[in-house]
């Protein structure tokens, strides 16, 4: 069963959110990557909260988006213009509520890493693909040459922790990331023809380690969520120790660069 980021509602467009003009920009280079255009009929997987979707209108009228999460979902109205008013349903992307052959383009942003059952994810959006069209998987990724800033500790640290703890893993059960060859290569044995792009880089909002430290005690994380409160809590209380007594400038708010990074398909 996909996470429920109803948990995260609250919160997620302050924490996840982009800089101005970056969806704007995702959007015309998924466009240049794929030949899309306004007239193109678009499923977003993972539309959550209208991040990336709010940039479409009025580019495509004929936009269609899914999430799993209704409390997301609901924040979507606040963010549209105009005449643009994507469909919406609520639905597991593994089984979609879609005829076979309805959509130009299929595309997720920061959606496949946390899907376990990604080959059944990515075998629907091929069901639903028209003849030529194009599944986009899209996901943040730090560029190798960009400089790693100073709050990435606390996800060190956090590990560090954890693993004291007993706990194995960061807690998530994880789905796979572009850089993982499987995914490349399950999709060419399908059949696809499948291409590698970066579309784009851009610079995320600042931070610091003590705003990095904040979300983690407070459980914005998915990858926390399988914690047991108690053994999150106790987790929490030594980073923030760690904080208080060892962390280099913690309030030094710094920006990363980072890059949108694509796995196209094309059966």
């Amino acid at each position: 069963m996909p996470a429920n980021y109803d948990n995260a509602v609250e919160y997620y467009d302050a924490t996840r959110g982009y800089r101005e003009g970056v969806v704007e920009r995702y959007r015309d280079a998924l466009f240049a990557f794929t030949g899309g255009d306004a007239s193109a009929r678009i499923l977003e997987l993972g539309i959550g909260s209208g991040l990336i979707a709010r940039a479409f209108q009025p580019a495509a009228q004929r936009y269609v988006g899914i999430d799993y999460s209704l409390g997301m979902m609901r924040l979507i109205a606040g963010k549209l213009d105009g005449g643009f008013s994507p469909l919406l349903a609520q639905a597991d992307a593994r089984y979609l509520p879609f005829s076979a052959g309805c959509f130009d383009l299929v595309h997720a942003a920061r959606v496949f890493h946390h899907l376990q059952d990604w080959r059944e994810c990515i075998n629907e959006a091929r069901r639903l693909l028209r003849r030529g069209g194009a599944l986009v998987i899209a996901e943040n990724i730090a560029p190798a040459d960009a400089a790693r800033p100073p709050w990435a500790i606390v996800q060190d640290k956090w590990d560090e922790i954890l693993s004291g703890l007993g706990v194995q893993d960061d807690g998530a059960d994880h789905g796979i990331w572009l850089t993982d060859d499987a995914m490349r290569q399950y999709m060419e044995s399908t059949g696809a023809q499948v291409d590698a792009v970066d579309l784009l880089r851009y610079l995320e909002k600042a931070v610091s380690p003590r705003i990095m430290v904040e979300r983690r005690a407070a459980g914005m994380f998915s990858s926390d969520w399988s914690l047991p409160a108690a053994l999150h809590q106790e987790a929490a209380r030594a980073l923030q120790d760690w904080l208080a007594r060892d962390c280099q400038a913690p309030d030094e708010m710094v920006e990363r660069e980072m890059l949108f990074r694509a796995l196209t398909a094309r059966w």
